[in-house]
């Protein structure tokens, strides 16, 4: 009888943004140094040499996260746009008092290829521009020269490679904290397979090598384009 009222009194929960900003949020917790660290590269942007060639640093999440979840974590305007699972609530006739999530969006390391796509055409800005269509090259919101795209896991090999191929970067960055043997299993195809031109701890600090690896591009993307000003 005590189980059967249990399961009377059971109801649904929706999973929206309400929901995480309420119950989970709080229960998040980032690498430290992160807002900070993400903050400071933002501010390349605000510098002459960068403003004089209408270049700005953004920052993109592709995760197979919840994108409501994802979006509250950080400060608004931080990042520029977040691509990841999504849920939508449906209230089934009859039971409008007992919403329902129905996933609407799975992300995998398929869809992490399209998302920089639509990172590249600026395809994220408008949902009714589509993926496929051709964007010439000085059209498009970045060129993936442009690009230096950060992993953790197989799930982003893809994108690693599709971003090396075309020009861009990719980093591979691990947790310290994790056994040495988890370390090692994760990072070795990638060290074999050459997916990354920086494979490095996880640590956001301004002083990290990580810091000064994407410092150091930004700088070299801008100076790439002041040398092919000068040609011009």
């Amino acid at each position: 009888m005590y189980s059967l009222s249990r399961m009377a009194a059971t109801r649904r929960i929706p999973l929206n943004a309400e929901f995480f900003r309420k119950f989970v949020l709080d229960e998040i917790k980032l690498f430290p140094n992160v807002v900070k660290f993400l903050s400071e590269l933002k501010s390349l942007s605000k510098r002459k040499d960068f403003k004089d060639l209408n270049l700005e640093v953004h920052h993109f999440i592709i995760t197979a996260g919840l994108k409501d979840l994802v979006e509250q974590v950080f400060p608004k305007g931080l990042i520029s746009h977040t691509f990841g699972c999504r849920y939508t609530v449906i209230a089934w006739k009859g039971y409008e008092n007992e919403p329902e999530s129905i996933p609407v969006f799975c992300m995998d390391e398929t869809m992490k290829t399209r998302a920089l796509f639509e990172i590249s055409k600026g395809s994220f800005l408008d949902p009714k521009k589509p993926v496929n269509k051709r964007v010439e090259e000085h059209e498009r919101f970045a060129i993936f020269k442009d690009i230096i795209y950060i992993g953790d896991g197989p799930t982003d090999i893809p994108s690693l490679s599709l971003t090396r191929y075309n020009g861009g970067m990719g980093v591979v960055v691990y947790d310290e904290k994790s056994s040495e043997k988890t370390i090692q299993e994760k990072l070795k195809g990638m060290r074999l397979d050459k997916r990354a031109d920086l494979i490095t701890p996880a640590d956001y600090s301004l002083k990290g090598e990580l810091f000064q690896f994407l410092k150091t591009r930004c700088i070299q993307i801008k100076q790439r384009y002041e040398a092919e000003e000068s040609v011009n």
